[in-house]
């Protein structure tokens, strides 16, 4: 159990959601995200507590100097773990979305039909501690997309290559792995703040009025069969949509009979 896991976290709002969007994983940082600073302030904690046991004598100007030294990583700390609980990063059926920031709130939102490439980085001490990060490739972008200490990254980039391929390629996407729902159920437990709104429900699961909570558990989604709807259906929209296919056959993400399926459905909506 990691030290994110006794932090209150705060849930994407309902508000942060299309009408026909569902949300199937949120997760926030791993506690690698604390590893630097914690060891600064514990460190710079002991020297300090070390330097004052064996020269009791020390002036008092001196050991308050001492103290102002210890306390910078300890707000470097307290800062990091701020921004851990002000961290979302969440996978809709639609969308990727990143919502950060302390003063500033800075919200990324990457479309799942734009995504050209997931990539995955991980050191070796990195792949003992299950984190890493994902470096995403995004059509019509120069610049990835780099998320950092990811929970898991190699389980998360399937599920969305998996809801890519359903998106746009007509398949089914697999179900969320148990050990995402685990992560993405801690989280869901704490309330959100209230200038945010109420909190969603993980994995699509609706909202239930309060007489209906009690202590059952959630009930699972509905199962869904063939894609989500599309978007729009104008000339525009069926052109771009034609358009990320033909990328996708290039690419051989998808096959030349998906791809052939996909454009006379397309077609005949115009």
């Amino acid at each position: 159990m990691g030290v994110a896991t006794t932090l209150i976290a705060v849930s994407l709002p309902r508000r942060f959601l299309n009408e026909d969007e569902e949300l199937l994983v949120e997760l926030r940082p791993h506690w690698v995200f604390f590893a630097g600073p914690l060891a600064a302030a514990a460190g710079a904690l002991a020297v300090v507590i070390a330097i004052l046991v064996a020269a009791p004598s020390t002036p008092n100007w001196l050991a308050d100097v001492l103290w102002g030294l210890a306390a910078i990583p300890v707000f470097w700390l307290l800062g990091r773990l701020l921004r851990w609980r002000l961290f979302t990063l969440a996978l809709t059926t639609t969308r990727i979305l990143v919502r950060r920031g302390i003063f500033d709130r800075d919200i990324v939102q990457l479309r799942l039909q734009r995504i050209t490439e997931i990539n995955l980085s991980q050191k070796l001490w990195e792949r003992a501690l299950v984190t890493g990060r994902l470096i995403i490739d995004v059509q019509g972008e120069d610049d990835a997309v780099v998320l950092q200490f990811v929970r898991k990254p190699s389980i998360v980039q399937r599920v969305i290559n998996s809801q890519i391929n359903e998106l746009v390629g007509g398949g089914n996407a697999e179900p969320i792995p148990a050990e995402l729902r685990d992560i993405d159920a801690r989280s869901s437990r704490s309330k959100a703040a209230p200038e945010d709104g109420p909190e969603t429900p993980p994995l699509g699961v609706p909202v239930l009025a309060d007489e209906d909570h009690g202590d059952a558990p959630p009930r699972a989604p509905a199962p869904t069969t063939g894609p989500p709807p599309p978007h729009g259906s104008g000339p525009a929209e069926i052109r771009d949509r034609l358009i990320e296919l033909d990328d996708l056959r290039q690419r051989g993400i998808i096959s030349q009979e998906e791809f052939a399926a996909k454009k006379a459905e397309l077609l005949s909506r115009i």
